[in-house]
């Protein structure tokens, strides 16, 4: 068998594979969930990073754009977050 991971042993694969089935459909979404959030927290701290210079807004709309591709949503919710803000002071 071809494993999917070149870096585990087919034996384990073959195991998390069999885990991951017998899995409850609920374990198995809230398993998705947790990747997703982790990724979400990585690309923001690799955005924040990367661009430290920049303002709160630019990064979220580089953030936004990033998990949408279309940049014209991610202007607008940078500027949502923002009038938000600036309501709250």
């Amino acid at each position: 068998m071809h494993t999917l991971s070149p870096d585990t042993h087919p034996k384990v694969e073959r195991l998390h594979i069999e885990l991951l089935r017998n899995a409850q459909v609920w374990k198995r979404l809230q398993m998705v969930n947790s990747m997703i959030k982790t990724t979400w927290r990585l690309s923001w701290q690799g955005i924040c990073e990367r661009y430290p210079d920049e303002l709160l807004d630019a990064r979220t709309e580089r953030f936004i754009f990033l998990l949408y591709h279309d940049k014209v949503m991610a202007r607008k919710i940078a500027v949502s977050f923002r009038n938000r803000d600036e309501i709250g002071k």
